[in-house]
């Protein structure tokens, strides 16, 4: 498979009982961050797991660009990660 093929998973829609997640609007805080995984971007809103700075969040998108752009607080990768499959899994929203 050519690296351009992948896409991305689609997060499962939020189950009923789904966790809130604390969203705020995206600062700069970082000269540079990077991108370690995304969603798809077929689909609204459009996730993506982010680092920088030795610290890691998830940033949501939703809307047509320019779009919207929150994020959870910053946190250790184990956090972020746990939380970034609770978002795919629709356990978190």
């Amino acid at each position: 498979m050519d690296v351009y093929d992948y896409h991305g998973p689609h997060a499962d829609p939020p189950q009923p009982w789904a966790e809130p997640v604390e969203w705020e609007r995206s600062l700069p805080r970082a000269d540079r961050l990077r991108v370690r995984a995304h969603t798809c971007c077929c689909r609204r809103p459009l996730f993506e797991l982010c680092t920088a700075g030795g610290l890691w969040f998830v940033r949501r998108m939703s809307g047509e660009p320019p779009a919207d752009v929150v994020e959870t607080r910053w946190m250790r990768e184990r956090a972020a990660k746990d939380l970034w499959h609770r978002i795919l899994s629709g356990q978190a929203w």
